[in-house]
């Protein structure tokens, strides 16, 4: 009986798999990101800018207090791990809040808004229902962190 029970539990849990693509997707891929001149890219091109890097992507909003929180650990993860690539995907409301907001950022990167905030491909592709959300990506567009909401989960696979 002991048996039957640990063999059904163990099925029961390797069942709940989790989510976690290797890359982004095509449709990710295409979805368009406005620049802080307001010009518009894909995602595939950022990919392509920062090829051969390893990169950490934040998504945040600069209104968002818990965003506002993890600021403060991505500045000592910048100062630990200068090697990395930091871009920072900002949903806030509009373009004009997003520009407003940066004056006040204690990060350095390179900053991004998604104009369709989560509704568009990329969102959906990330499932973005919370921030901050931080992704690695490592040299070759492999991610390496899919879905997580802490710096001290990134620092794990540096």
């Amino acid at each position: 009986m002991k048996y039957c029970f640990l063999l059904l539990c163990g099925l029961v849990f390797s069942s709940c798999a989790i989510f976690h693509p290797a890359t982004f997707s095509e449709a990710a891929l295409k979805d368009t990101i406005q620049t802080t001149d307001r010009n518009s890219i894909t995602l595939e091109e950022l990919t392509e800018k920062y090829r051969g890097q390893k990169v950490l992507i934040q998504v945040y909003a600069s209104y968002c207090p818990y965003s506002q929180d993890s600021f403060k650990d991505v500045v000592a993860l910048q100062k630990e791990h200068k090697e990395l690539t930091y871009v920072f995907l900002s949903v806030d409301h509009s373009y004009h809040d997003w520009k407003r907001g940066l004056t006040d950022l204690p990060v350095k990167g390179d900053h991004y808004y998604l104009p369709r905030k989560g509704k568009g491909t990329l969102g959906k592709f990330l499932k973005l229902k919370t921030i901050p959300r931080f992704l690695l990506v490592d040299p070759t567009g492999k991610l390496l962190v899919y879905k997580s909401s802490k710096v001290g989960d990134i620092a794990k696979k540096l």
